[in-house]
C-alpha cells in the first residue's frame, strides 16, 4: 500500500520468501552447470575417467570433514562459562524513556526500583543519535557507529533514481540486515560469553549469534506493511482519511459475513480473501466468529484471544501462509463492527525466519504462549483514525508488555553469562499517543477522553519500574543490570510541512498550474527543484549524477547545502512567529544519505505529509491527532536514559553502550576488577 501509518509506511506486498530466493539461486546454478557441461562436458568426463580414484578420495575426505565441522558447529555451546564469576549483563531497553519524566517521577516517589538502582549504581541522561529516531538510534547501539557508518539515517529512505520512498527498518530487496558494521554480539567478550535478545530492533532477518535472537522492529505484517488494520462494519458512512482497510460486513439477521484480506506479493493483485461468519446472540451481548471451521467466542468491547488463519498462496495455492491476529467486536444501536488487528506471522510456522535459531520463535510459544510477532505491534493508526478507542489501545499495550515480561522472566533463570537484552516498546507508544494528557499546551489537552487517561504515561513508567524490580530480584546481585532508552520525548504540538517551506523559499518547484502536490512528489517539477524532503528529518539536494533528474552540480553541493541550512534555520512559522528549526546538520554517508538533517525545537516536528514527499498548501499547522508526543527533533533536546547497577559500567552515549558492556565482561573474564 502507499499510505502513511503513524510509523510512516510507504511499502506494501510481501517480498519473495527466503526459500523462493534459494530456489531461484539453485535453478540459476543448475542452468550454469548445464551450460558448462554443454561447453566443456567432453573434457570434464575424460578427466574424471583418468583421475577417477583421486576424485573419489577427495570427495570422500571433503564429505567427512564437512560432516565433522557441521557436527561441531551445531553441538557448540550457546555460551561459555569461564568460571564461577559467570560475568553477565542484563540490559532492559525501555524505548523512549525520558530523563525529564524519570527525574520527575523519581522525585514523586513513583519509581522505587529505579531510585534504588540510581542510589546503588549510577544514572544520567544518555546522548542519542542524530537524528533521534528509533531505527537510527538502535542501529547506533548495535554497531557503536554513527549513521554515516552504519547507513540508517531515517525511518524512511529514498531511491535517488526514482525519488520513491521506502522504509529503512528492513532491507526488503535483498533480505539482509538494514545496517552495516560490527554488531555488539560480535564484540570479543560478548561473542565468547553469549548473547540473547528479545524483540531486538533492526535485526530482520535475524542474524546468527552465539545465543538466541528474536527479531523486533523491522518485522512486517502478513501483507508486507508495518501494520495495516482491517475494519469491517455495517455502517455505510466512510471514514475520512482512514489509513487501514475499511470493508463491508454484510448482515443477514443475526448472521454477518465478510472476507478477510490475505497476503499478496509486491506487484501482484491483492485478491486473496478468506470468508468468515459472525453470529450474534439474541441479546447481542455475545457473538461467535467462525473462521476456517474454528469457532471463537467474542464479547463486545473486549479483545478476543488469538485467532489463527491459514492462507494458500501462489498459482496452484501450494504455499501455506499461517498468521495470527486479535479482533475486537463493537455493537451499538446502529452498527456492528469487527476490528481486526494487523495480521501477523504465526511464530510456530512463519513464512520468514523470526528468530535465530529459527525454531526459537516456536519454542517461546511453548514457554509463554502465543505472542505478537509484528515488529511494531501497536495499532496507533487505528486510534488516530477513530476506529480503536484509547481503552482498547491501552489494553493492547498491556497485553504486549506482558508478553515481553514473560519472555524476560522465562530466560532469566537460565541466564548464566554474557548479555541478555530485553526490549519494551510500550513506553514509546504510550508517550506518542498520550502526551496530550500531560501537556497543557496540547490542542487536545482539554478533551474528555484525554483527561480520562491523563495518567497513562506515569502509570506505564510505574510498570517499567515493576519490571525492573522483578528483574533485579531474579539477578540476585550476580552480574550487572543496565537500563537504557534510545531517546527521550517531547510534545508534538505543531507540524512543519517541510516541502511547502522549500517551495515558498524557492528550493522546490511544482509543475505548471500546481500549488500543491500529493504524496511521492507527484507534481514536483524536477527541472527547477534544488532540494526536497522525504522522511522525518531528512532533506536531499536534487544532485546531478545522483538523482534521476538532478540539477545541482556536484561542485556546488557544499555551498548549496550551507545556503539551504541557513534558510531553514531562519524560517519563521507565519502563524506563531516562532522559529521551529533550531539547527540543520550536514550529513555524510554516500549516495543514500540525506544531505541535511533538520533538528526541530520542542513542540514542532515534520508533518506526516513531509515524510512521504507531499507538498500541502500551508507551511505549518496545529497537530490535532492523538499522536501528540514525539522525538524526531533536535537530538540534544531528547536524550535517553542510562542506569547501571555497577558504577564501573558506564557510557556517555548510546553509541558507547556496546563497547562499555563488552569491556565490563572482558575485565571479569580475566578476573580483573576496576
Amino acid at each position: 500500500m502507499v499510505t502513511t501509518l503513524m510509523y510512516v509506511d510507504p511499502t506494501g506486498g510481501l517480498p519473495p520468501p527466503v526459500w523462493g530466493m534459494m530456489l531461484a539461486a539453485l535453478l540459476g546454478g543448475l542452468a550454469a552447470l548445464g551450460t558448462a557441461i554443454r561447453l566443456w562436458g567432453a573434457r570434464l568426463f575424460a578427466a574424471l575417467r583418468t583421475h577417477a580414484v583421486r576424485f573419489v578420495v577427495v570427495l570422500l575426505v571433503t564429505l567427512v570433514a564437512g560432516s565433522i565441522m557441521g557436527f561441531l558447529w551445531f553441538r557448540r555451546p550457546t555460551s561459555t562459562n569461564t568460571g564461577a564469576t559467570s560475568p553477565r549483563v542484563l540490559v532492559l531497553a525501555f524505548d523512549g524513556l525520558d530523563p525529564q519524566l524519570v527525574e520527575r517521577y523519581l522525585a514523586d516517589g513513583r519509581l522505587p526500583n529505579f531510585a534504588r538502582l540510581k542510589s546503588h549504581g549510577l544514572y544520567h541522561p544518555l546522548a542519542t543519535s542524530e537524528p533521534p529516531q528509533s531505527p537510527v538510534a538502535w542501529s547506533t547501539f548495535i554497531t557503536g557507529e554513527p549513521p554515516a557508518s552504519h547507513g540508517v539515517f531515517d525511518f524512511v529512505k529514498r531511491d535517488p533514481k526514482t525519488y520513491l520512498p521506502d522504509l529503512s527498518i528492513a532491507d526488503r530487496r535483498n533480505m539482509t540486515l538494514p545496517w552495516t558494521g560490527t554488531p555488539i554480539w560480535e564484540r570479543p567478550a560478548v561473542a565468547r560469553l553469549g548473547f540473547v535478545a528479545h524483540r531486538l530492533p533492526m535485526v530482520f532477518p535475524p542474524p546468527k549469534v552465539n545465543g538466541r535472537v528474536l527479531a523486533g522492529m523491522g518485522v512486517w505484517d502478513m501483507r508486507g506493511t508495518e501494520g495495516t488494520y482491517i475494519y469491517f462494519t455495517t455502517a455505510s458512512e466512510k471514514i475520512p482519511g482512514a489509513r487501514g482497510m475499511v470493508m463491508p460486513l454484510t448482515a443477514d439477521g443475526r448472521m454477518l459475513r465478510g472476507g478477510l484480506p490475505g497476503p499478496y506479493r509486491a506487484g501482484e493483485a491483492d485478491t486473496l480473501r478468506e470468508p468468515f461468519e459472525l453470529e450474534l446472540s439474541p441479546d447481542r451481548a455475545a457473538a461467535t466468529l467462525r473462521l476456517q471451521d474454528v469457532s471463537y467466542p467474542l464479547t463486545p468491547g473486549r479483545w478476543s484471544d488469538w485467532v489463527s488463519v491459514e492462507f494458500r498462496m501462489g498459482a496452484l495455492a501450494l504455499q501455506k501462509a499461517k498468521g495470527i491476529t486479535r479482533v475486537l467486536l463493537t455493537v451499538d444501536d446502529k452498527n456492528i463492527s469487527l476490528y481486526v488487528s494487523p495480521l501477523q506471522f504465526d511464530p510456530r510456522a512463519s513464512m520468514y525466519p523470526l528468530s535465530h535459531p529459527r525454531s526459537w520463535s516456536a519454542d517461546l510459544v511453548d514457554a509463554i504462549g502465543l505472542y505478537a510477532t509484528r515488529g511494531m505491534p501497536f495499532d496507533t493508526q487505528a486510534v488516530n483514525d477513530g476506529v480503536l478507542s484509547d481503552d482498547a489501545f491501552l489494553t493492547q499495550v498491556e497485553a504486549i508488555t506482558d508478553e515481553s515480561e514473560r519472555m524476560l522472566m522465562h530466560d532469566l533463570p537460565g541466564f548464566s553469562s554474557g548479555v541478555l537484552f530485553s526490549y519494551f516498546l510500550g513506553s514509546d507508544v504510550v508517550q506518542h499517543m498520550f502526551w496530550r494528557g500531560i501537556d497543557p499546551e496540547s490542542p487536545l489537552y482539554g478533551d474528555a477522553e484525554t483527561r480520562r487517561h491523563a495518567d497513562a504515561i506515569p502509570r506505564y513508567y510505574e510498570r517499567c519500574d515493576a519490571i525492573l524490580g522483578r528483574a533485579v530480584a531474579a539477578m540476585n546481585n550476580r552480574g550487572a543490570v543496565v537500563v537504557i532508552s534510545d531517546h527521550g520525548f517531547a510534545p508534538f504540538r505543531r507540524s512543519a510541512h517541510l516541502n511547502a517551506i522549500l517551495r515558498d523559499t524557492g528550493w522546490l518547484a511544482l509543475k505548471e498550474g500546481k500549488s500543491t502536490s500529493g504524496e511521492l512528489m507527484a507534481d514536483v517539477d524536477w527541472s527547477k527543484t534544488r532540494a526536497y524532503a522525504v522522511g522525518l528529518n531528512a532533506v536531499y539536494l536534487n544532485l546531478a549524477g545522483r538523482e534521476q533528474h538532478g540539477i545541482v552540480k556536484a561542485s556546488d553541493a557544499a555551498s548549496q547545502a550551507d545556503a539551504l541550512a541557513d534558510a531553514l534555520e531562519q524560517w519563521t512559522d507565519p502563524e506563531t512567529n516562532a522559529r521551529p528549526i533550531v539547527r540543520v546538520h550536514r550529513q555524510a554517508g554516500g549516495a543514500l544519505a540525506p544531505d541535511l538533517i533538520v533538528g526541530y525545537v520542542r513542540g514542532y516536528r515534520a508533518s506526516w505529509e513531509t515524510a512521504l514527499g507531499a507538498v500541502p498548501e500551508k507551511t505549518s499547522e496545529s497537530n490535532t491527532k492523538k499522536w501528540s508526543g514525539d522525538h524526531c527533533i533536535e537530538a540534544t533536546e531528547v536524550p535517553g536514559v542510562f542506569f547501571s547497577s555497577d558504577k564501573s559500567l558506564d557510557a556517555a552515549s548510546l553509541a558507547n553502550v556496546g563497547a562499555a558492556i563488552d569491556h565490563y565482561l572482558a575485565k571479569r573474564m580475566t578476573g580483573d576488577r576496576p
